[in-house]
């Protein structure tokens, strides 16, 4: 009310005006108060008069209003980016389970409701919001504050408390904690982070770390030069000084070997007036430098610039000089105000400038408590916080290892898991799940895994994703070896069986086996062998177009020079009238040729239209990739093979009716033999193809291949060769013949001791012009007539040895 009252007036009294443009008041600016509870209060009664109040520690939200607050002023910034900044070291240390503490006034509130909101849109989570009430009654502020100290004991997994509260409160709460040996980081607002009275704290070490936020400040070597020269005058008006020195003085005498705690001491205190102020001019020199150490830089450069605003708004208002002003002193208060909001000066390297909700953008100071010789000090700047540029900037290592401090509701999940949280639960707060089997997460917390690549794998809980393998039937493959072996080896015993044949073709065990269509039947089986190396190896769209039209064409050669066999066997030993007619039509060549033009027919449409092509299979094996050959069209694959098959029971059914052959003429049972081979081979192969997967598919067909090429070779040419290399007495034309005639007479139940009679019926005895001789001197004589007789539908070429 003095400073509002009217100038010049005795009374200090505030006049009633209905407007108060030209209202002169006693007091033209205020500046202070320090806490921003006093500065609210205040500033609603200067409002009135638009009367300047410039703060220099004050700075609540609030306070930013300038329609509530319009000649509020502050040398300091908002606690808007304080909070802000807290939030963001919070988050940049990987801190997301913090505590918070504040005091129930203006100040604490805001502050850490701005905290908090600003460190959840940043993900770090709240583990407990604690408020210190205002009590009138010291006894219950301290019962709540030994409560809100069992909390933080007990929430072990919070390692880091924000901190906006009166000095007051910090102290009795650290006062119960400092015996525990909590270890915490305590991130301390700009109220309590450089208070003196909190540093003398015994066992102060004992509660960890603390990070201070300070208001940035500019250069006071004026200020401290100042202070260095300060002098005691009893008739001084500077009632701080006088009480300063008379302590000082007490305090030197009582309790030398710690003045610091003899000067905070309250009972001393309040007894400084019972003690005179020494004469030692040397002893005030020396209070003159503890005020040095102990005062706070922050808060001198912010009075220092509310005092240069001020001087520099007057001398723009009241239009000064060096010498001499233009102006008036006698000007209302909002004239003041307006040109303070218009100063905008660089002192000693600092920028002296009100922005448009009259706060200062100076920015923070962040500094580390630092235990030096027993003592705390926080003199120690680590970072800086520029508002402008809202990031951190890094003065000290030593900042970088508060990254080692773990606060975090659960361990984070590593690479490979997945952060899954419980219904109810804060988002900080989760299990850790690997990820399944080909998923991934490269992350530290990841929120989700991510599938790999059609060609890539991964095992449960993996970072990263693995190269499918490529994987086929390889060369070097023991089962790969084996099959090359038995293919490389009927390949070996054709050419074998070759050379035998040429050596012995004028022999009837080779004429009886077909003859020149032998050397076809060996070819065709040698291709069958040759086509097994095309299903070998790194697949490709030649091989696979070459591997399955290779093998279905020469197999199908082979059962057709067995088909014409079967059937000539057939006609020729089978007397019946249908095997007349069927003779008239008879070429071998003829069938050989028509039965392999078809399948070479069925071949070519498949390659034309939907032959097979390389292809490979990422999904059908979990950690390879299939590299394999798409027969294209399985119906026509299907068709090959059928046909082969319908084949195969054609030559079965003319081989087996002609089983009963003689003993040197009995290549119809082997053929039997064989196309039985072919048919149990292949029906095993259907099921077994169908049901076999990955890179040892091919090596089924390949098996198949090799049993019924074998089947055929073994079957119809082994014998053969027996006959030739060991039973050569068997291998001539006249046992050969004996045979055939013994075949013949008892196929007309004729008993070859007998002598045939000239006069038997054409009807019982096959028609021959015979004698009454021996049954030696009868097939001597009469064998090749009674052949050609029987066969003489037969090539010439073919039976004229016989």
């Amino acid at each position: 009310m003095k400073f509002l009252s009217k100038a010049n007036s005795s009374d200090y009294c505030v006049e009633v005006h209905c407007n108060y443009t030209d209202y002169l008041t006693t007091v033209k600016a205020v500046v202070g108060p320090a806490t921003s509870e006093v500065s609210i209060s205040v500033a609603r009664l200067l409002n009135m008069n638009l009367m300047p109040q410039i703060s220099y520690s004050a700075s609540a939200k609030i306070l930013s209003d300038k329609t509530r607050f319009p000649a509020f002023l502050r040398t300091v910034p908002s606690d808007v980016y304080q909070s802000k900044a807290m939030a963001m070291l919070v988050h940049s240390f990987n801190w997301n389970w913090v505590g918070t503490i504040a005091s129930d006034d203006d100040y604490s509130r805001s502050g850490i409701d701005n905290f908090i909101s600003e460190a959840e849109n940043l993900g770090v989570c709240i583990a407990f919001r604690e408020i210190i009430p205002f009590y009138a009654s010291d006894q219950k502020a301290t019962s709540r504050i030994k409560e809100i100290a069992n909390v933080i004991i007990n929430q072990t997994r919070v390692k880091v408390i924000v901190v906006f509260s009166r000095a007051s409160y910090v102290i009795e709460l650290f006062e119960i904690l400092s015996i525990h040996n909590i270890n915490k980081v305590w991130i301390a607002s700009d109220s309590w982070s450089s208070n003196n009275n909190i540093t003398r704290l015994e066992n102060i070490q004992n509660i960890g770390d603390i990070v201070g936020f300070a208001f940035k400040s500019g250069s006071i070597s004026t200020f401290q030069d100042y202070v260095k020269n300060l002098s005691y005058n009893l008739t001084s008006v500077n009632i701080f000084l006088k009480k300063f020195y008379m302590l000082y003085s007490f305090c030197s005498e009582v309790q030398n070997d710690d003045i610091d705690s003899c000067i905070s001491n309250e009972n001393y205190q309040m007894n400084y007036g019972n003690n005179h102020v020494s004469n030692n001019m040397e002893l005030l020199h020396q209070g003159n430098y503890f005020i040095l150490k102990n005062i706070e830089p922050g808060v001198v450069s912010s009075i220092q610039s509310s005092v240069i605003a001020l001087a520099h708004a007057l001398k723009n208002l009241l239009k000064c000089n060096e010498e001499i002003c233009q102006r008036s002193s006698d000007f209302a208060p909002w004239e003041l105000l307006k040109a303070l909001k218009n100063v905008n000066i660089t002192e000693e390297g600092t920028r002296i400038h009100f922005d448009s909700s009259g706060d200062f953008l100076s920015g923070y100071h962040i500094f580390m408590w630092k235990l030096i010789n027993g003592k705390m000090v926080f003199n120690h700047t680590v970072a800086e916080f520029d508002i402008e540029k809202n990031a951190f900037i890094i003065k000290d290592s030593h900042f970088n290892e508060l990254k080692n401090v773990i606060s975090k509701c659960s361990n984070s999940c590593q690479h490979g898991q997945l952060k899954l949280s419980s219904e109810g639960q804060h988002t900080c707060c989760y299990d850790c799940v690997n990820c399944s089997s080909n998923m991934f997460s490269n992350i530290t917390d990841a929120q989700q895994c991510y599938y790999c690549l059609k060609d890539e794998w991964a095992p449960a809980g993996s970072a990263s994703c693995n190269k499918k393998q490529m994987v086929f039937l390889e060369w070097m493959n023991a089962f790969s070896i084996v099959l090359i072996f038995f293919s490389a080896l009927g390949i070996v015993l054709i050419f074998v069986i070759i050379v035998i044949f040429i050596k012995n073709i004028n022999t009837p065990a080779v004429k009886s086996n077909g003859g020149h269509i032998s050397f076809i039947m060996l070819f065709s089986l040698m291709l069958s062998f040759a086509s097994v190396y095309l299903f070998l190896g790194k697949p490709n769209d030649i091989s696979c177009k070459i591997r399955q039209c290779l093998f279905g064409i020469s197999f199908t050669l082979s059962v057709s020079c067995a088909l014409t066999k079967s059937l000539a066997i057939q006609i020729a030993f089978n007397f019946n009238p249908a095997n007349n007619y069927l003779k008239n039509f008879y070429n071998s060549w003829l069938i050989i040729g028509f039965c392999t033009g078809l399948q070479v027919i069925i071949c070519t449409m498949w390659l034309i239209f939907n032959g097979p092509r390389t292809e490979r299979d990422v999904l059908r094996l979990p950690r390879e990739i299939l590299e394999e050959c798409n027969e294209g069209s399985y119906v026509a694959f299907a068709v090959m093979l059928g046909y082969i098959a319908l084949l195969a029971l054609i030559c079965f059914i003319f081989a087996f009716k002609g089983r009963k052959l003689p003993e040197n003429y009995n290549e119809a049972k082997f053929i039997t033999f064989s196309m039985l081979i072919y048919f149990i081979s292949w029906i095993t192969f259907v099921p077994v193809y169908v049901t076999t997967k990955g890179q040892f598919l091919p090596a089924v067909e390949v098996v198949t291949i090799l049993s019924s090429t074998y089947g055929i070779l073994c079957c119809q040419f082994f014998p053969k060769c027996y006959i030739i290399l060991f039973k050569k007495e068997n291998n001539t034309t006249s046992s050969f013949l004996k045979n055939l005639y013994d075949y013949s007479l008892k196929s007309a139940n004729i008993s070859p001791h007998s002598q045939i009679s000239p006069k038997s019926s054409l009807n019982s005895i096959p028609p021959l012009s015979i004698q009454k001789h021996s049954f030696k001197n009868s097939v001597k004589i009469n064998s090749k007539s009674f052949l050609e007789n029987r066969v003489n539908w037969m090539p010439r070429k073919r039976f004229s040895s016989l």
